[in-house]
């Protein structure tokens, strides 16, 4: 398989559990998330994609403190523009 568009619903990332990956997020990221649900901003997605993809675009671009859905929205558009840039092939329903 060279590509992840070819992912079957039952590869292994798909069973990884909640904890596991706040865990992750917490250590990698030197963040204090206690529940899956504090990423519904999209801040946490656009610091992944960062860590992903370097330089892809500017940090300061990003609501980290959002609280309203029009905030949350900026920073799913510019997730969805480094997802673009990157040739990551998913779309983000904004």
């Amino acid at each position: 398989m060279t590509s992840g568009d070819n992912i079957g619903m039952m590869e292994g990332a798909f069973f990884v559990s909640k904890g596991v990956i706040i865990n992750w997020m917490n250590e990698f990221f030197c963040l204090n998330i206690q529940k899956i649900e504090q990423c519904a901003t999209g801040a946490v997605y656009c610091q992944i994609m960062d860590a992903i993809f370097p330089g892809t675009f500017n940090l300061s671009k990003v609501k980290w403190n959002a609280k309203h859905d029009y905030e949350f929205t900026e920073n799913y558009k510019v997730l969805q523009q480094a997802f673009e840039k990157n040739g990551v092939k998913r779309h983000i329903n904004v």
